[in-house]
């Protein structure tokens, strides 16, 4: 449990500090087929594009400023099994 909480509190800082042409890519490691691509705009809003690469290819974009819904959302899609990578 402790290793998700040290994730976590990387995320969330590598969210405050990311600049606009950086960005936080997020994968299933149970399921490779979801993904989420967080980046963030001039306004310091962050733009989230979720995708699902099943049967029916979707993928969501939301906007968000509150980081706390960012890491609700991250639980709900992907529980506690998934990677993230800076680019």
């Amino acid at each position: 449990m402790s290793s998700i909480v040290s994730i976590s509190k990387q995320l969330s800082h590598k969210l405050l500090t990311l600049d606009i042409d950086e960005g936080v890519r997020i994968e299933s490691t149970k399921n490779r087929k979801k993904k989420m691509y967080i980046n963030k705009r001039t306004s310091g809003c962050f733009v989230l594009e979720i995708t699902y690469s099943d049967s029916t290819d979707m993928a969501e974009i939301r906007f968000c400023s509150n980081i706390k819904y960012i890491h609700k959302l991250i639980e709900n899609i992907f529980g506690n099994e998934y990677s993230v990578t800076i680019y």
